[in-house]
């Protein structure tokens, strides 16, 4: 393990931003590594994660603040430098047990280390007028532009979200993307029960209650070590969105039925119908990326789950050998991703990519999947984000050329509504 000697937790969390803007590794990813390497512990470990992540879901606000004060704009600075003054505007505006004068001192040291000795000053003049003036307003001319600054996401997909729900809605969803992203668990209940659970973590000091919806998930009430979670949960329960749990509940798999999940890794989805189907059964799980499908394996280790048969294969044509064979199909494609902000900060500022390509696919995935069903079997199309032509849109368009097929009910949860990731679910069953 390198020693951290030298480092300070504001030092780590410039250089992961600027490894996370510089590489564009998952900011997840980063965090883990760099607490593992600089073995990273109490107090310095909780600044460095506060740093980083409130510096990832704040930067255009931050960046919006130090251009105001600032004769040089952000976009003309080093990665360094960038990230020198966001790091320490953000502890002056979000963090009140951090002194002003200590965030602008390091930011000022910091800013001689990376750049040169004169530099110390201009970071000085700036972080003092941000003390001294706070954050300015920001203008209200242009709405996307407004609500992309204050919440920080992305103009684009501001006006995505813009287009489905108006200025009203909108603002609420954003704002909800600042509440604590707390853990949810979906209980292994072929081992334990939800109630059983939840006395058991009580009793470790680990706060929790019954999901509002899901009949099978509990929501901690804290930040919790992931270490120490799993060191109480492992083959009890594993980490799922409540959203997910949902979905699964939807697809009302029963023992002894005979699924298919075609979409599969990373598997929450998958080892949780199993868990409803009481191990009795059979799923087949696929995906197309073989590397990922030890995943699905190992939740279902884990949860002695033996029902599971994995394979590799493209959703998007069908499997031959599950035509007409399944009672329950799930349909959980993949998608622009865009009601998972809150738990995935670093999305925040990627543009979604071939909107219209990947709409093809996820329409290709759904027709093929519809073929596994039986008369009366039920499948269940979801996705986690909140783009309408991606959702409802891909089921009518469906409905619209499928005869056979009917629409028993969909839904969208919303984060701000429903204390969920965004996610659409819509129940589709075979009518003849």
């Amino acid at each position: 393990m390198e020693d951290k000697k030298g480092y300070s937790a504001r030092e780590l969390a410039v250089l992961s931003l600027c490894r996370l803007e510089r590489e564009g590794k998952y900011g997840s990813l980063e965090a883990d590594a760099a607490i593992k390497k600089f073995g990273l512990e109490g107090s310095e470990r909780a600044l460095y994660t506060r740093l980083f992540y409130g510096v990832t879901e704040r930067r255009l606000t931050l960046d919006f603040v130090i251009n105001a004060y600032s004769n040089r704009k952000i976009d003309e600075m080093s990665l360094e430098m960038r990230n020198i003054l966001r790091v320490s505007a953000y502890q002056i505006l979000y963090l009140d047990r951090v002194p002003d004068y200590s965030a602008v001192n390091e930011g000022a040291e910091l800013a001689k280390k990376y750049e040169r000795r004169s530099a110390s000053g201009f970071v000085n003049a700036v972080l003092r007028r941000i003390c001294a003036e706070g954050a300015p307003e920001v203008p209200k001319k242009d709405e996307a532009e407004y609500l992309s600054i204050k919440y920080s996401v992305l103009r684009s997909t501001v006006g995505i979200y813009l287009d489905e729900f108006g200025f009203d809605a909108t603002e609420k969803l954003l704002r909800s993307l600042f509440s604590p992203q707390y853990i949810t668990l979906r209980v292994n209940t072929l081992k334990i029960s939800r109630e059983e659970l939840r006395d058991k973590l009580t009793a470790a000091g680990i706060g929790c209650e019954p999901t509002k919806t899901s009949p099978f998930g509990l929501r901690l009430l804290q930040h919790t070590d992931t270490q120490t979670l799993f060191g109480h949960i492992k083959g009890l329960a594993y980490v799922e969105d409540e959203a997910s749990q949902i979905a699964v509940a939807s697809l009302d798999p029963r023992p002894g039925m005979t699924a298919a999940d075609v979409c599969a890794a990373p598997g929450g989805k998958t080892v949780s119908a199993a868990i409803c189907m009481e191990n009795e059964g059979v799923i087949y799980a696929s995906d197309i990326h073989k590397n990922k499908l030890r995943l699905i394996e190992k939740t279902a280790d884990e949860c002695g789950v033996g029902i599971i048969k994995t394979e590799c294969r493209d959703a998007k044509t069908v499997n031959e050998a599950l035509v007409c064979k399944c009672d329950r199909v799930l349909c959980d494609v993949p998608c622009s991703g865009l009601g998972v902000l809150g738990k995935k900060p670093d999305m925040r500022y990627k543009e979604v990519a071939d909107r219209q390509r990947l709409i093809q696919t996820q329409r290709e995935i759904l027709k093929a999947s519809s073929a596994y069903l039986k008369p009366n079997g039920i499948l269940v199309y979801s996705t986690c984000t909140l783009c309408g032509d991606e959702n409802g849109g891909n089921v009518d368009a469906f409905l619209n050329n499928e005869k056979d097929f009917k629409k028993i009910n969909e839904r969208t949860l919303l984060p701000h509504e429903d204390g969920t990731d965004g996610f659409y679910i819509a129940v589709i069953a075979k009518v003849r």
